[in-house]
């Protein structure tokens, strides 16, 4: 190894040293139009280690220009003319790449402040394209049927984890787009984990106004959006595949009860502008696992509060044996003489299923004693949703557009739940047991969407938008409870609760805003706005008690309640905002005022809240290079409560943990603070990021809670101040010896500070944590061998205000992983993640686990193109997976143990198809 490791450096040297090819670069002069060549434009050579200008030439009258005659070197290449803006290229000189011919520059006008650098390189090309960040696909080695996902994992800043969600520079991507546009609606999934890798021609990100603020709001999205290559746009292309156990793994050690299964389809079709996509996905492995945002997706969420009924907005425990069928139809289309009509329809069948079942151990500290409740519980939720989404968009002349974007939605629910609950003394003395029992049926409506005319004026920048939004949802439940309570040594004598519940609620929301800039200088404009929104909600529950004779007949006055909320908004604002070449300033103040009417329909009672607020904004952002920028921003706004924090009746779906609503709950208002910084180094590839972000929440919705002799809770929404949440986060890479290995650093942290009422006593629980990140990646043999490793370590703690209690743990996260290409298609790959979950000084806690996840798998491509893969693959082969959290709120903390899938085998067949490479004698084997 030595030997050859000598050689190899002695070839190098002798290489260098007799290598004499010099640089040649050439390229056409355009002006703004493309078309008309530039005359005595400047082309300027720029060495990038010392700035020595190099070389120049102007360009001759067909605007061609040729720089040659000096060594291979890194450089900037400067395009300059008088009539327009610089255009800059860097240029990475390499023996495989000193000859460069640019065949287009087509000059930016003078007025357009976008500057442009363009990376020449051998591989690894990025550019900026005024704010956009470019790839190009094709300078990324990936396997030759790798989808869009395992290109994303690719590129240098961008990160995708376990559930396809994807972050850039520590941000996350809100949006996917395919050619701009929207691929089946909000699951950015579809685009990719399905679209071909292959097919992609440079995935761009930047940031755009969030068209899906309902009432105008102006926050900003990150948006990935992938641009495909021409020759994908043409004829058809897509995949199908197909996976299954033939129900050889063991479930409850027996052999042939449930086969696991995966399958996809993906067909898309291009002819001219026309587009038409078709897929479908079913699974019943982990893969089809919904997580919390999924559940966004069901238009059924204000059926509570989010979490769960007794801890509004904690995270939805989704672990569980998930089934799960997903399919749609995807349509869009350009018409007109001058193509300047679009439309874009899509239509999206959703089931998912998921049977969840798990054992919790919570902790209450209470000001005066503590206790602990064991919990067994199962879930079962199924879901369907049919959803519609229409948009149209017009360019009716060149200073008018208009967009229509309606979204329709059906939705069904079905749900069961059983809690088996033991309630003990911190010695360990049991005081009750209780037995709830929950089942439910849903059915939903919801819509929405938002028409919008955009006016340009022949002054630059001068612009009116007008804007109407409108939201509708419509859901009825019908709901059974049946409770059973066991008094250990006779306190009090046992009881049961046996209910049936309809709950029908419903809500209308309607948004106008109209917006207007104006041009005050070449860099300074103005902004003005007005909107003016009309909502109304309304939620009506009847419970009624089961009788002596077996039927629900007995209205329960206490349960029953019909509630309406009317609202009434009024807002205007100005801001400021100046650009000069490296700064964006803008400031700015909105003047709003609300109007709540909250009527109690059973007894009359009305509560009427007039509210006015002042919500500044300040926005600065300092970019000395196009790779460089620093970011601060302050925003402030205000949040109203949902109809069911506000309506004045217990929900006893948990008779153990009550929650009731609470009619004269006010608006909040929150303060966020938002610092960002990140640069980029084209030349090494390496990239750091870094940001904070803290909230200041007056008048947030807390928890007032009250507990009887046994622990059992009821909990009311009261405002309260001084809630804080803060994050901090940051990340980099290092790529060394020409990017074959990479270091990736990074770490974050939070606090939360939460107050609430316990016993109408004031407490305050800080919640504290920090998690450093290192990643690893190794990359060997032209890329064939990829080495990599994610480790990671956090440590949460909690202090209560009531006694000073802390309450730490840890979580360890080591993966290492590899991927080996081989010659004759064959691909071998594995991975292993050991995690260990600890509580210092309680060895023998409930949170406390370890366990080590090992997955591999071994793959065959065939056919002459490659498009037919089969593939073995093992999963938790050691049979060691489980699903261990913590979760701390207030002054409870609890631990879950959930059962999940563990160890199972599948046997997977891909097919790719298309119309560019695939011929029929290929598919002879399928006749």
């Amino acid at each position: 190894m030595k030997f050859r490791f000598l050689l190899l450096m002695l070839m190098m040297c002798l290489g260098f040293s007799a290598y004499s090819q010099d640089m040649s670069v050439k390229g056409t002069v355009y002006d703004t139009t493309g078309t008309k060549p530039i005359k005595n434009a400047l082309a300027m050579a720029v060495r990038v280690s010392d700035s020595v200008l190099l070389d120049f030439q102007r360009t001759d009258e067909n605007g061609q220009f040729e720089i040659s005659g000096f060594e291979i070197d890194t450089f900037s290449l400067i395009i300059s003319h008088p009539d327009a803006d610089d255009k800059t290229y860097f240029i990475f000189g390499a023996e495989d790449n000193f000859d460069i011919t640019i065949p287009s520059v087509v000059m930016p006008p003078k007025s357009q402040e976008i500057e442009e650098v363009v990376i020449y390189a051998y591989k690894d090309p990025i550019y900026y394209k005024g704010d956009t960040l470019v790839y190009i696909a094709d300078s990324f080695n990936v396997d030759e049927n790798a989808v869009v996902e395992d290109l994303l994992k690719k590129l240098p800043g961008v990160s995708v984890d376990k559930d396809g969600n994807i972050t850039t520079q520590g941000e996350e991507i809100a949006k996917v787009l395919v050619d701009g546009d929207e691929f089946f609606g909000d699951d950015p999934t579809i685009a990719t984990k399905n679209l071909g890798a292959d097919g992609v021609e440079t995935v761009e990100i930047y940031e755009k106004e969030n068209e899906e603020g309902i009432g105008g709001d102006d926050e900003k999205i990150k948006v990935l959006d992938l641009k495909l290559k021409e020759d994908a746009k043409k004829g058809y292309f897509g995949r199908i595949s197909g996976a299954s156990d033939f129900a050889l793994t063991p479930i409850n050690n027996e052999i042939g009860t449930n086969p696991f299964y995966e399958g996809e389809l993906l067909f898309n079709k291009f002819s001219g502008s026309q587009k038409i996509s078709v897929f479908a996905l079913g699974s019943n492995t982990p893969r089809s696992n919904f997580g919390f945002g999924d559940a966004r997706k069901f238009g059924l969420e204000n059926e509570s509060t989010g979490g769960n009924r007794w801890n509004p907005g904690a995270q939805t425990n989704s672990s569980g044996i998930p089934q799960t069928f997903k399919s749609g139809i995807y349509y869009t289309d350009k018409f007109g003489k001058r193509k300047q009509h679009k439309i874009t329809a899509n239509y999206s069948f959703y089931r998912d299923e998921l049977d969840a079942r798990s054992a919790q151990n919570s902790f209450y500290i209470l000001p005066d004693t503590s206790y602990i409740t064991d919990d067994s519980t199962r879930d079962y939720t199924l879901n369907t949703s049919h959803r519609f989404n229409l948009n149209f968009e017009s360019q009716l002349d060149s200073l008018t557009f208009i967009q229509i974007k309606p979204n329709f939605s059906i939705d069904a629910r079905t749900a069961e739940s059983s809690n088996i609950s033991d309630f003990f003394t911190t010695a360990g003395l049991r005081t009750i047991g209780t037995q709830v029992f929950n089942n439910s049926q849903s059915e939903g409506l919801s819509g929405g969407g938002f028409a919008r005319l955009v006016r340009e004026f022949k002054k630059p920048r001068r612009e009116l938008e007008l804007r109407y939004d409108m939201s509708m949802t419509d859901n009825q439940t019908t709901s059974f409870l049946d409770s059973y309570t066991e008094y250990t040594g006779g306190i009090l004598p046992n009881d049961s609760l046996y209910q049936q519940k309809f709950n029908n609620n419903a809500s209308t929301n309607h948004y106008g805003q109209i917006t207007y800039v104006e041009p005050l200088a070449a860099k300074l404009r103005l902004q003005g706005e007005y909107l003016f929104e009309y909502g109304t909600g309304n939620q009506d529950i009847i419970t009624l008690d089961r009788n002596a004779a077996g039927v629900y007949a007995d209205t329960n006055d206490n349960l029953t309640n019909l509630f309406d909320n009317v609202r009434t908004q009024h807002r205007g604002g100005l801001k400021l905002i100046f650009e000069p070449k490296k700064h964006r300033i803008a400031a700015g103040v909105r003047v709003r005022n609300i109007v709540l009417d909250n009527t109690d329909r059973e007894n009359g009672n009305v509560i009427n809240q007039n509210i006015t607020n002042i919500l500044p904004s300040f926005e600065y952002r300092y970019r000395p290079s196009m790779s460089k920028q620093i970011r601060f921003n302050y925003r402030t706004s205000s949040q109203q409560p949902a109809v069911t924090d506000l309506q004045p009746i217990p929900d006893n779906t948990n008779p153990n943990r009550i929650q009731e609503g609470n009619p004269e709950l006010r608006p909040n208002y929150m303060h966020n603070f938002n610092l960002m910084f990140n640069r980029w180094q084209a030349l090494t590839g390496q990239y750091i990021w870094s940001g904070a972000n803290v909230i200041v929440t007056q008048d947030a919705f807390g928890d007032s809670t009250t507990y009887d002799n046994f622990g059992r809770q009821t909990t009311r929404k009261v405002n309260v101040d001084g809630n804080i949440i803060a994050n901090i986060y940051g990340g980099a890479g290092f790529p060394i010896l020409g990017r074959k290995i990479e270091f990736r650093p990074g770490i974050t942290g939070s606090f939360f500070r939460g107050v609430s009422y316990i016993e109408a006593l004031e407490n305050t629980t800080d919640n504290m944590s920090i998690a450093p990140s290192l990643g690893l990646t190794f990359r060997f043999f032209n890329d064939s061998l990829e080495i990599y490793s994610e480790n990671s370590f956090s440590y949460s703690n909690t202090v209560t205000s009531f006694n000073a209690t802390t309450t730490p743990f840890t979580t360890l996260t080591n993966e290492l992983g590899f991927k080996w290409r081989f010659k004759g298609g064959w691909t071998v790959s594995s991975d292993g993640t050991y995690t260990r979950n600890a509580i210092p000084g309680d060895a023998d806690g409930f949170f406390n686990t370890q366990f080590f996840v090992l997955n591999a798998e071994i793959s065959k491509n065939f056919l002459k193109t490659q498009n037919l893969n089969v593939a073995l693959q093992g999963n938790d082969i050691l049979n060691q997976n489980v699903n261990a959290r913590r979760e701390v709120t207030g002054t409870v903390i609890t631990d879950y143990r959930t059962q999940i899938i563990s160890r199972y085998f599948l046997l997977k067949v891909t097919l790719r198809f298309n119309n560019r490479r695939t011929k029929e004698d290929d598919f002879d084997m399928f006749h």
